[in-house]
């Protein structure tokens, strides 16, 4: 028996931020729409880190984000948390694509207009449109999210946090931090 088709939300998603809640709220969508099971992909660790070797101070760690996706998103059932790794790193752009639909019955993806992807992350937004296409599976991509005309980012929410303006980073955020948050950031 075939496993169901999924929608999987593509993106590391630190800290779950408003601009990774419109792309749950896509995937959630496209799943009623197709009666598809709506899914999230992310990684083990920063992808940043591991391919320019420094720190990068994180909101949330994998297990946090699981749990304040199934928290907002209750319809999301599964979070894929996948190794990034050497041969992650490494791995063509399309080869990803077509692994997705293979290994994880991905029937329709959906990501942020700056999702990068692939070896040297030659891929991008487009190509992901494109190569969706060519196998058969729906694609959206979602436009930069703002506030106060501010681009939603973990890169700035971190900066507020640093800057100790927990509430502002809240907005951004669109929920309360998490306690270990206060206590440092973690990967």
């Amino acid at each position: 028996m075939e496993e169901q088709k999924k929608v999987i939300a593509l993106g590391f998603f630190d800290g779950i931020h408003l601009g990774h809640q419109a792309l749950l709220r896509r995937t959630v969508e496209r799943s009623r729409e197709h009666g598809m099971t709506p899914a999230v992909f992310t990684f083990d660790r920063s992808p940043r880190e591991v391919v320019t070797g420094q720190h990068i101070p994180l909101l949330t760690t994998p297990e946090d984000r699981r749990r304040i996706v199934q928290t907002l998103f209750p319809p999301i059932g599964e979070v894929i948390v996948a190794p990034f790794d050497r041969e992650m790193m490494t791995m063509p752009w399309d080869v990803f694509v077509e692994k997705l639909q293979s290994r994880l019955s991905a029937g329709w993806l959906v990501a942020g207009h700056n999702f990068r992807f692939g070896h040297k992350n030659v891929g991008n937004a487009a190509l992901l449109q494109e190569k969706a296409a060519d196998l058969g599976m729906g694609c959206d991509i979602i436009p930069a999210v703002k506030l106060d005309g501010i681009p939603v980012s973990s890169t700035h929410i971190r900066a507020l946090l640093e800057a100790g303006e927990e509430r502002e980073a809240e907005r951004f955020l669109g929920h309360r931090l998490l306690r270990r948050w206060m206590d440092g950031p973690s990967g």
